[in-house]
């Protein structure tokens, strides 16, 4: 395989992935939406009924959130860390080491120095130090491996989520 045709490969994995992150950022953001609407309707049909009727585009803004938010939920679903933690009770997850997995998964086997960088793509930070360090607990953990693939000290998935899930 030509460079020219390893970076386009490339180019279009960037272009494919889905931030777990910020699905579940806009859930919360779509909770509080949904919260405040529902609060203001309850305001409006208190202070007056004759207004329930102006209340029919906050009823349809209202369903339209919560068909969105259900849309949002199912994508958080298919997170890799999620599937883990669902059928290993025994493994738990911070919120870095979800990102580490979800990037693992989706990736293939990487270094330090490359999962910090799409750890930080996810994320918007990521300290190398702290990627190690989490890295080296997990593979304490029995999550994440050692490979010999790549360059440098390059780490894998050890739990298979597809066997999991069978």
């Amino acid at each position: 395989m030509s460079k020219s045709d390893k970076e386009k490969q490339n180019k279009e994995k960037k272009e494919t992935t889905i931030n777990f992150g910020a699905l579940e950022a806009l859930n919360d953001k779509l909770d509080m939406t949904i919260e405040r609407i529902s609060a203001l309707e309850s305001k409006i049909d208190e202070m007056s009924p004759d207004l329930h009727d102006a209340t029919g585009s906050l009823n349809m803004t209202l369903a339209l959130l919560r068909t969105f938010q259900e849309v949002t939920n199912v994508a958080t679903i298919f997170s890799p860390s999620k599937w883990i933690m669902r059928l290993r009770p025994d493994v738990n997850l911070d919120a870095i080491e979800r990102l580490i997995v979800d990037v693992l998964t989706r990736e293939g086997p990487k270094n330090i120095s490359q999962l910090t960088a799409l750890v930080k793509q996810e994320r918007g930070t990521s300290s190398r130090r702290i990627i190690r360090d989490k890295v080296n607990d997990m593979i304490g953990r029995n999550i994440l491996e050692e490979s010999d693939e790549g360059y440098g000290r390059v780490v894998k998935m050890k739990i298979d989520v597809k066997k999991l899930s069978q």
